[in-house]
C-alpha cells in the first residue's frame, strides 16, 4: 500500500516503520501517537502513550485471548492487560475512556513496572528507518537513556524528538511538519497500521479465524478501510 505523498517529508522512511518487526509494540506505539494528535497538541509523555497502547490491546486480549508476542516469550503488553483484567473489575467490552482513567490514576506497582518495561526499546527503535545520519552502537542502545536520546536527537527530519527524559515522564515532541502530515492523514495511517497489525496477529495466532473482526469492540469497529486495503 502506498502512503499519502508529501513534498516535505520522506514517506519512504515512514513506509519502512514496521520492517523487521519481532513483537507488537511498534504497531501500538505508533497508533498511540496517531490517536493523540489532534491538530493542536504534539507533545506527549511516555505514560500517556503507554496508556493508549494498553487500551488499544484491551479488547483483543480479554475477549479473544489473542497472543501478541511470539510463542513461549512473555509479551508485556499482553501480560499487563491480563493482569488488570484478572485483578480489577473491568469487562472485556469496557469503554476505553474508563481504562485510560484507571491507568492514569493507578498506584499499582506491578502495573507501573509493566508500563516502564514497555518503554525500554520501542520509543527509541521505532524510528530506526530514519537514522541515516547517525550510527548507534550496542553500548549506546543499552546504556543511559539520556545518552541514547541525545544521540537520536542529532538525526534530522525525525517524526519526533525527545525533549525531556525521566522514566514514564519522558516527553516526546512530534516534529511540526510530521504532526501536520500525520494528523491530516490520520484515518489512512490508522488503517495502514491496523492492516500491518492484522498480518502480524495472523502469524502469531494461526488457528484463530477472522482476526480483523477481533481487534476492536463492535461498537467502535470501523474496519471497512482495512478490508478495502
Amino acid at each position: 500500500m502506498q502512503l499519502p505523498y508529501s513534498e516535505e517529508l520522506n514517506i519512504g522512511q515512514l513506509s519502512r516503520l514496521f520492517d523487521n518487526t519481532t513483537n507488537c509494540y511498534k504497531f501500538f506505539w505508533f497508533q498511540a501517537i496517531i490517536r493523540k494528535l489532534d491538530g493542536k497538541h504534539k507533545s506527549f509523555s511516555f505514560d500517556e502513550l503507554i496508556n493508549e497502547m494498553i487500551a488499544d490491546a484491551w479488547y483483543m486480549v480479554t475477549e479473544y485471548h489473542l497472543r501478541l508476542g511470539p510463542l513461549g516469550i512473555t509479551d508485556n503488553l499482553e501480560e499487563v492487560v491480563k493482569y488488570i483484567y484478572d485483578k480489577y473489575d473491568f469487562r472485556s467490552s469496557e469503554k476505553r475512556v474508563k481504562i485510560i482513567e484507571f491507568l492514569q490514576s493507578t498506584k499499582d506497582k506491578k502495573i507501573i513496572k509493566y508500563k516502564k518495561d514497555l518503554t525500554l526499546n520501542v520509543p527509541y527503535r521505532l524510528q530506526v528507518p530514519f537514522y541515516d545520519e547517525i550510527k548507534i552502537d550496542r553500548k549506546v542502545w543499552y546504556g543511559s537513556k539520556k545518552t541514547l536520546t541525545d544521540e537520536i536527537n542529532r538525526q534530522r527530519r525525525l517524526m519526533y524528538y525527545f525533549v525531556y527524559v525521566s522514566g514514564l515522564s519522558t516527553i516526546i515532541e512530534v516534529d511540526e511538519t510530521w504532526a501536520e502530515y500525520l494528523y491530516k492523514n490520520k484515518e489512512i495511517l490508522k488503517g495502514w497500521t491496523q492492516l500491518k497489525l492484522i498480518h502480524y496477529l495472523q502469524n502469531k495466532n494461526p488457528s484463530v479465524p477472522g482476526i480483523a473482526d477481533k481487534i476492536e469492540p463492535p461498537v467502535e469497529r470501523n474496519i471497512e478501510r482495512v478490508r478495502k486495503y
